[in-house]
């Protein structure tokens, strides 16, 4: 398992692409060699996920470094300090920072950090690069050779082939609402997100729903990175009561939704309980990083999957143990 640890997310992620690929990915193979399919299905997942995501997440960047860079300009304006020194208590907090920390050299310097890594993002880091090539490698090979993997793990477990049969069928439709009820989610919250941006007035909403959808992913800071900046920036030109909604919306809904509707959508699929669903992806995420939204619940399915076979062997062996009924009430007349 040590070995394997700095690859999970890797695996875990080309596995559970493979399962979502596996419908196109069969229609390709039946016209196709399989190498030739495999390729192919990695390039679609190539060109219509991983593409679109990288160049969201460099305009980002880009974005949260102008929005940085102009913070720290509205801090020296006049119009800014005037503000301030109207709410004495504010102003003194605000002094007692700006003596110690010189505000607009950091926001500068943050400005361009971020803007240097949109390029690091994309194609500059050579971990999250291979990273990339990693998964893809291996999605490739999860693709071209699934036959031979499934039979090899077949054989490797302790029950019969229509058990085992399933158990994937499981684990493959908890795969499947796990990545389609998150992307679900995720989708909800940019949506939502964006739509206060546009009704507040803000600039962007369309892309900074975006990369509220993308950055929800994260689970500590998500999408605050998106309107957290933004509140700053409409608080530091006078719009305090926008500031206060965006903020309040950004955390009692946009940041929060996804802890009550993710685990009602994946449990209505899976027809497991929503608490149960709700324990296997916080516990998945502490444990496994990410990647955990896909493996709790796989290993709460596979768990119950196991339970249950476990019970219906057990039913049946005290079934074929137990004694006719001709032959017991004869002992009874005895």
């Amino acid at each position: 398992m040590g070995i394997t640890r700095p690859f999970l997310a890797i695996i875990t992620w080309a596995l559970a692409l493979a399962v979502v690929a596996h419908p196109w990915h069969a229609r390709l193979e039946r016209r196709l060699r399989p190498g030739a399919a495999a390729g192919l299905s990695v390039l679609i997942v190539a060109l219509a996920v991983i593409a679109p995501a990288a160049l969201v997440v460099q305009r980002l960047f880009e974005d949260l470094g102008d929005t940085a860079r102009a913070i720290g300009t509205d801090l020296n304006s006049l119009g800014f300090r005037g503000l301030i020194e109207r709410y004495p208590p504010l102003a003194s907090v605000f002094h007692w920072v700006e003596s110690r920390i010189d505000l607009n050299a950091e926001l500068k310097r943050m400005g361009g950090t971020l803007a240097s890594r949109a390029s690091t993002v994309v194609g500059g880091s050579i971990w999250v690069l291979m990273q990339l090539v990693l998964t893809l490698l291996a999605l490739f090979y999860f693709l071209r050779d699934r036959r031979l993997l499934l039979e090899f793990i077949r054989r490797l477990m302790p029950f019969t082939d229509e058990e085992t049969t399933e158990l994937f069928r499981r684990v493959s439709q908890t795969i499947y609402a796990s990545l389609y009820g998150n992307l679900a989610v995720k989708l909800v919250q940019g949506l939502l997100g964006g739509l206060m941006f546009w009704i507040l007035g803000l600039p962007a909403p369309v892309l900074c729903g975006l990369a509220m959808s993308l950055l929800a992913i994260l689970p500590v800071m998500g999408t605050s990175l998106v309107w957290g900046p933004a509140a700053i920036y409409l608080a530091i030109n006078g719009s305090w009561i926008k500031a206060i909604v965006l903020c309040g919306w950004g955390l009692l809904v946009v940041s929060v939704i996804d802890n009550v509707l993710y685990p009602v959508l994946v449990a209505g699929e899976l027809r497991l309980h929503t608490l149960a669903v709700f324990f296997a992806v916080l516990g998945g995420l502490i444990a496994f990083g990410v990647s955990g939204v896909v493996l709790g619940p796989a290993i709460l399915a596979a768990t119950f999957g196991l339970l249950e076979l476990w019970s219906i062997r057990g039913a049946a062996e005290v079934e074929t143990s137990a004694p006719p009924a001709a032959v017991t009430v004869a002992r009874e007349d005895h």
